[in-house]
């Protein structure tokens, strides 16, 4: 689904991501961590086709990525939601954009509402919601485009430890119900191992390490000691390369 090869994006005179080399398979999902300033979130922008490489190349789903890709899903840190439109608006905005009639925009937006349980929020603003609910609008957002690629950037970083574990399970059942492939930064290395079939280490603009994650998918894992001790082998990775 994506390969990236010899990727440098640069930042003025300052290498931001230099001689990057990435491979995320098909349906497969791909946690990048590191510390902050070491290229993650460049790199997410770089397969979204809003930041253009210095050299190196992207290709996904077998095609040089040099735009933005109507079937890539990009989730933001801040969400993106429009203030000043509904929730029912802001999940329609996109389909509008691209021409999509009345009656199949109805019906496309009526159906990841209610798949994310969002139906009886969907003539609020984002301000009358929760952060919790603004991220499942955001989710919605992109999951009405029927992405077949999936971004998020610190997507629930700024949410308290439980409506982190809900956001957490809703990304995970979403990538099963929707066969999409799965991409996200984040700084948490519980999330990453929640999420990420493959967890990838950035340090200095580079990929330094990736590991196969054994307890990806595993029923009722955040009580599994397993996980415990997957987390506790990331950090210890992370504290290897940060030294």
């Amino acid at each position: 689904m994506i390969d990236v090869d010899g990727l440098d994006v640069y930042y003025g005179s300052e290498a931001a991501v230099k001689g990057l080399d990435l491979l995320v398979q098909d349906h497969e999902t791909c946690a990048i961590i590191g510390p902050s300033g070491c290229g993650k979130t460049t790199l997410l922008y770089a397969l979204a086709g809003l930041i253009k490489p210095a050299s190196g190349s992207i290709r996904i789903g077998g095609e040089v990525l040099n735009k933005t890709r109507k079937k890539t899903g990009l989730i933001l840190q801040n969400y993106g939601l429009l203030p000043w439109k509904r929730v029912w608006e802001n999940l329609a905005f996109p389909l509008k954009t691209r021409g999509m009639g009345k009656n199949d925009i109805k019906t496309n937006v009526g159906k990841v509402l209610e798949q994310l349980g969002l139906m009886e929020f969907a003539e609020k603003f984002p301000s009358e919601l929760s952060g919790g609910q603004q991220q499942r609008v955001a989710i919605g957002r992109s999951l009405v485009l029927q992405p077949d690629l999936l971004l998020m950037d610190e997507a629930s970083s700024a949410l308290d430890a439980i409506t982190k574990e809900h956001i957490q399970n809703l990304v995970l059942d979403v990538f099963r119900k929707n066969r999409m492939t799965l991409v996200l930064v984040t700084h948490n290395i519980e999330e990453a191992v929640f999420l990420g079939q493959k967890i990838v280490v950035m340090k200095q603009g580079t990929v330094v390490r990736t590991m196969e994650n054994p307890v990806f998918g595993l029923d009722d894992l955040r009580n599994n000691m397993s996980f415990y001790e997957t987390c506790l082998e990331v950090r210890r990775v992370l504290d290897e390369e940060s030294s």
